[in-house]
């Protein structure tokens, strides 16, 4: 099984991936207290470059990196690459829920379109760095519902599941996320690898 460099410390999405890259990959986790690369591109792929690029330079060792977002289509994309700090850099999740509702007003009533976006890159050292994105669409859910996942998953519903992502089994998110999605991608990339 080959090594793999996920660059993240969110502790819920280097669960997914783990869960996504086995048998293929092993995922190891950024180092406790390591200096964070500053995410300040304003897409996702120039954030996941830069974490891919940052940290690939830091242990010298391919990396796998995402940017990943809420979209919600009546608030122009927002939260969008800023959904980790929508609403204050140091909100609990349920608080930027609660931010994100009073943002909605009375477009909440009409289960506003929305849809979670992830980007993926690869870098290597040798080669180009390689894009991977993925999208799943679902509503704004008018309140919160379900423990699992983390993040806004207790708020998003997904169309093809009929329940939030907060509701969903690991296994049920695992088919639809947008996460999933990008990382099958990648795994298609790399089988085609020699």
């Amino acid at each position: 099984m080959t090594s793999l460099l996920v660059a993240t410390s969110n502790q819920g999405k280097l669960k997914e991936f783990s869960e996504l890259l086995k048998p293929l990959f092993q995922c190891d986790s950024l180092p406790a207290n390591i200096l964070a690369v500053v995410e300040d591109g304003r897409t996702y792929r120039e954030n996941a470059l830069k974490k891919a690029q940052g940290y690939f330079n830091m242990f010298c060792r391919p990396v796998l990196s995402d940017d990943s977002g809420l979209e919600v289509d009546v608030l122009n994309g927002a939260p969008g690459v800023d959904s980790a700090i929508y609403g204050g850099d140091n909100l609990s999740w349920s608080s930027r829920w609660d931010f994100l509702y009073s943002e909605l007003g009375d477009s909440l009533k009409s289960k506003p379109l929305a849809r979670f976006r992830c980007v993926l890159c690869y870098y290597d050292g040798v080669n180009e760095p390689q894009f991977f994105e993925a999208t799943t669409e679902g509503c704004i859910s008018s309140e919160p519902k379900g423990g699992h996942g983390f993040g806004y998953d207790p708020i998003f519903y997904s169309t093809e599941l009929g329940k939030t992502l907060g509701e969903a089994s690991p296994d049920e998110k695992s088919r639809i996320s947008h996460r999933a999605r990008a990382v099958q991608k990648f795994l298609t990339f790399m089988q085609k690898q020699p």
